[in-house]
């Protein structure tokens, strides 16, 4: 087998770790449970599923356009843990993300089913702390 082009250009181990991160310059979020190759679908403008390439089932989405979800929505109805007395916020919910987003659009079965699945991933019910979300 081939391998990838990039293999032996950095140092130390090479490690998957099934956790969302924020890409500043997409304002999105992506998440994707396992590190293996995928096929995109995309759902509507805000949400893309990650289905295996060697199968069906859900490995990950993306979620696009984080900081409108957040300016629409507010800090309050998404944050999932914050400083008591200073009212700042510390961590979003992945799970409130996707409600969010998809109460943008009209509700048709083929958006309900996307976001369905995007829930039933192992982990859309983590939080990604506030701090990895401040935009390029």
């Amino acid at each position: 087998m081939d391998q990838h082009f990039l293999n032996g250009m950095h140092d130390g181990p090479q490690e998957f770790r099934p956790q969302p991160w924020y890409n500043p310059d997409g304002d999105c979020i992506i998440y994707q449970i396992s590190d293996e190759a995928f096929v995109a679908h995309r759902i509507d403008d805000m949400l893309t599923i990650y289905r295996s390439a060697a199968g069906d089932r859900i490995i990950g989405f993306q979620i696009k356009g984080v900081h409108a979800i957040l300016k629409k929505s507010g800090w309050e109805g998404l944050s999932t843990s914050s400083e008591i007395g200073s009212g700042r916020v510390k961590s979003v919910s992945i799970a409130a993300m996707l409600l969010a987003a998809y109460e943008e659009k009209p509700f048709t079965m083929g958006r309900r089913r996307g976001y369905a699945s995007a829930m039933q991933s192992p982990d859309s019910f983590c939080d990604i702390p506030l701090t990895e979300l401040q935009p390029a």
